[in-house]
């Protein structure tokens, strides 16, 4: 059987809806938890054979089209020596911060080494090695990073800019070459550090620009696209690129541009008027149901969910259904389990 998931990714109209899930792996997951009880979070990804059981637990459970690998955005930073920590009920944080060109000397002779960056990350590589063999023939194996304005938002903030964007906006109005040049390194480390996900097995990317509505458009068109665009035309020869645009709705002229396989569109964009934008562009689209349904009654899930497959399966370029972000922590396994049964009887 063909992989559908991967079909519609290159662009092709597949004859059932493919699906996966944004953090389909993880916290709401009971399994995830026990293992959880055990390790701390930044050991769970550096440890494959635990990275590796994580990222199959969902496909054990659900009738999913793709495999996500159980990573983070947050590790190229890490071994670049920014000392990565997962606090309790606050969430990432660096021990390091980089706020001046000062403090972007200090990780220079790291972050310019990239064959030594890739190793400090080759364990990334073996928990791909790890799940490909255990997939089925029909499902596609995903690898991910993150865009280098949100990796480099939590290298300045020191965490999660909680809307904000203090410190990264101020780094980038009075010391644009210093943050241009944080972009450039975190540029070509994603790319090795994706083409090494690739070797390693990985089918398809999701390219994560989760903090791209931080940013005015010419702000983004200055300091963001061409770093995104250039990690998409260095990887899209190799594999399809799916991108992802969190709070992006100001900005799909620009996604436009940056011609990835799959725009991945988040539930505040309605989905229609995406499609009707996209038509004729050749991408294909992800997404888009907000997450939060999950906790409502399946009455109203399976309602915003077919009005959602109707017009994604309408898009002349491929679709891939999947929330319009991730999976939260405490969200009803039985309603994803609902969801995917839902996705998998559909007819076009």
């Amino acid at each position: 059987m063909s992989k559908l998931l991967l079909e519609a990714a290159k662009g092709i109209k597949t004859k059932k809806t493919p699906l996966w899930l944004m953090r389909q792996a993880g916290r709401y997951l009971p399994e995830y938890r026990e293992i959880r009880k055990k390790h701390n979070t930044l050991n769970m990804f550096k440890t494959p054979t635990i990275a590796a059981e994580i990222t199959l637990q969902p496909l054990k459970r659900f009738n999913l089209h793709g495999a996500i690998l159980y990573a983070d955005i947050l590790l190229i930073p890490d071994a670049m020596g920014l000392e990565l920590s997962f606090v309790e009920k606050e969430g990432p944080r660096y021990a390091k911060t980089i706020r001046s060109s000062y403090d972007l000397k200090s990780i220079l002779p790291a972050a310019e080494n990239i064959e030594e960056l890739i190793e400090k990350l080759s364990y990334v590589g073996e928990t791909v090695e790890r799940v490909k063999p255990q997939l089925s023939k029909e499902t596609t194996m995903l690898g991910f990073a993150g865009a280098p304005f949100t990796v480099a938002s939590y290298m300045i903030e020191g965490g999660s800019a909680k809307g904000e964007f203090f410190e990264t906006k101020k780094l980038m109005f009075n010391e644009p070459e210093t943050f241009h040049r944080l972009m450039q390194l975190l540029t070509n480390a994603t790319i090795a550090y994706l083409k090494m996900q690739i070797h390693a097995g990985v089918e398809a990317i999701q390219l994560f620009e989760s903090w791209s509505g931080a940013l005015a458009p010419d702000q983004y068109r200055e300091f963001c696209l061409p770093y995104t665009k250039r990690i998409v035309d260095e990887i899209k020869p190799l594999v399809p690129v799916i991108n992802f645009f969190g709070q992006g709705a100001g900005l799909t002229e620009e996604a436009l541009s940056i011609q990835s396989n799959v725009y991945s569109v988040d539930w505040r964009q309605d989905l229609y008027k995406v499609s009707k934008q996209f038509t004729g562009s050749g991408i294909a689209l992800q997404g888009n149901l907000d997450p939060l349904l999950l906790y409502g009654p399946q009455k109203l899930l399976k309602e915003k969910l077919i009005h959602c497959l109707e017009i994604g399966s309408r898009h002349p370029h491929g679709y891939i259904f999947n929330l319009g972000h991730g999976c939260t922590q405490h969200t009803p396994v039985e309603n994803i389990e609902y969801l995917v049964q839902l996705v998998n009887e559909f007819k076009k």
